[in-house]
């Protein structure tokens, strides 16, 4: 008969994460969003504590877009004692929109009821149009506004107004083009063509970087010519140097240079 107990609780536990919970935000007056949270699955368990994971629908209910929002999933048991928690976030909900988050929790316990805690609420901000951004050749860095986002093919969320992309490649001309995006644009697309480099390119093991054209190279040194001054360089100092489309005949050693 003692075997049976630790089975009734178990299925106590689980059958609590059963059922969809509704939950709204805000809790009094017109609510902005619900969320459906649907049954959760278990995925470990150690230490008395077990992890589930699920899916939740969320649905704007306002007039508004929401950009961004995000709150703490907290459980209780039938006494009012806090067990567990999870998180949900949404992320550029239109109005009227609907849309399946991920749900992961955490709880000591079976629990009587959820209730959301607001981490980041929305705001008045407008909401951001994804834009796929890619170039010619692929794998150039990414800058939008003068912060790094990414290497191309890349799906940059952007904010309504001007912004100026900036893209570099190694062995490539850099680039630049402005980009102007509208309110409750739909999602948009972007390409840069790069135009490979004339000079050559030396990068130095320091990190010091030189663009010239590559007149020589010996076992011990290599020559660059620096706006027609020639630069005489070690070969231990060099890490790679990378070939501009105007390179002349020049003796190359393949085992120490990268051509691209």
């Amino acid at each position: 008969m003692r075997k049976l107990i630790p089975i009734l609780l178990l299925c106590l536990s689980v059958s609590a994460f059963a059922a969809d919970t509704v939950l709204t935000w805000p809790t009094t007056g017109d609510p902005m969003l619900r969320f459906t949270v649907g049954k959760l699955r278990q995925t470990s368990s150690a230490s008395g504590q077990t992890d589930y994971l699920g899916e939740a629908q969320a649905e704007n209910l306002s007039s508004k877009a929401i950009p961004s929002a995000s709150f703490y999933l907290y459980l209780f048991d039938k006494n009012g004692k806090r067990v567990g928690e999870g998180y949900l976030e949404v992320t550029n909900l239109a109005a009227g929109q609907q849309a399946r988050v991920p749900v992961s929790v955490h709880a000591f316990g079976s629990f009587a009821r959820m209730e959301l805690q607001p981490q980041h609420l929305p705001s008045d901000e407008p909401m951001k149009i994804r834009m796929s951004i890619t170039s010619v050749p692929a794998g150039a860095a990414v800058k939008l506004d003068s912060q790094d986002s990414g290497v191309t093919p890349e799906l940059l969320p952007v904010a309504p107004g001007k912004h100026t992309l900036e893209f570099s490649k190694e062995g490539y001309d850099s680039a630049s083009t402005p980009l102007e995006i509208a309110e409750n644009a739909p999602p948009g697309s972007l390409n840069v063509d790069l135009s490979p480099l004339t000079i050559d390119t030396v990068v130095l093991r320091d990190g010091t970087v030189l663009l010239g054209n590559l007149t020589s190279v010996t076992a011990a040194s290599l020559t660059l010519s620096v706006k027609g001054k020639p630069t005489r360089l070690e070969r231990r100092r060099v890490a790679r140097v990378v070939f501009g489309q105007g390179t002349t005949a020049v003796a190359k050693t393949p085992a120490t240079r990268t051509k691209k």
